[in-house]
């Protein structure tokens, strides 16, 4: 497996400041944020694909594993409009995957409604994601994806290979995730029901592109090791299921820089010595 580190824990600072400081914790896979006002680090309807990948391997970092353009795909008009967008944007720039999420449901809309609503969106972009050659991985990230079997039941609606999973670590566990729109961002499900992170992954695991490695205490995101999430045994079951590709570190980025740096620098670290004791090459 590899190890990354998302920029959304210096979303606080400039893109070329994230890059700076990701590289010199030792990093060398980076997942750059497309998440308009939480962490706009990149926006994948105005900046230049090729200048963008430059920019970034400039900074010494070996690859950009996944591009995270998360939105309320139910209910955001502009969301599957977005998501083409930051598809085509990183088969120029030389990405693999794409991450969203589905969002939260409105209120009232069964679950019923809300997959007859993703079906068509989903199809769309399934083609565009095959045409662009770019995986489209949702993320556990809203109402129906945060619950056991919800994964699977969104994939079913367009079955393609170039439809898979970013699988969050930590989201099932505390019930709740930040959804971002053109108006803003908020905490989307109020902790309604914290989960069983592994009842979530199990279902999907051969289906899984890209991973957000994180661990929290509550809501707050910690360094790895030091919270409730199971990520132990998270990483044996994405073996079992032959995953190979990135552990992208990630964090909400409420922190400042110097407090950042330590968390990302212990979490390699953490990283490094749980690949090592399961025996996992790092590549």
């Amino acid at each position: 497996m590899k190890i990354g580190c998302n920029t959304v824990a210096f979303r606080k600072y400039s893109l070329d400041v994230a890059l700076e400081r990701i590289a010199r914790a030792g990093y060398k896979y980076v997942e750059v944020e497309a998440n308009l006002s939480w962490c706009d680090h990149v926006r994948t309807d105005r900046h230049d694909p090729i200048q963008f990948r430059d920019r970034v391997l400039g900074h010494g970092l070996f690859a950009i594993s996944c591009i995270g353009s998360h939105r309320e795909l139910i209910s955001e008009s502009s969301a599957e409009d977005d998501l083409r967008h930051s598809l085509e944007f990183a088969a120029a720039a030389g990405v693999p995957v794409v991450a969203t999420g589905e969002g939260r449901l409105p209120a009232g809309m069964s679950e019923a409604e809300a997959l007859n609503i993703l079906k068509p969106k989903l199809e769309r972009l399934a083609q565009t994601a095959e045409k662009c050659k770019v995986y489209l991985a949702i993320e556990p990230h809203g109402s129906l994806s945060l619950s056991p079997g919800g994964l699977s039941k969104i994939l079913a609606l367009a079955p393609s290979p170039w439809l898979g999973v970013n699988f969050d670590t930590a989201n099932p566990h505390r019930g709740d995730y930040v959804g971002t729109t053109h108006k803003g961002f908020e905490w989307k499900l109020d902790q309604a029901e914290r989960g069983d992170e592994l009842a979530v992954l199990r279902p999907v695991a051969g289906k899984v592109r890209h991973v957000h490695c994180k661990d929290v205490v509550g809501r707050n995101a910690v360094i790895l090791g030091r919270g409730e999430v199971k990520l132990k045994e998270e990483v044996e079951i994405l073996r079992q299921a032959g995953y190979d590709g990135v552990l992208s570190y990630e964090t909400e980025g409420w922190e400042e820089a110097e407090e950042s740096q330590k968390m990302i620098i212990e979490s390699l670290a953490w990283s490094k010595q749980l690949l090592k004791d399961l025996g996992i090459k790092i590549e």
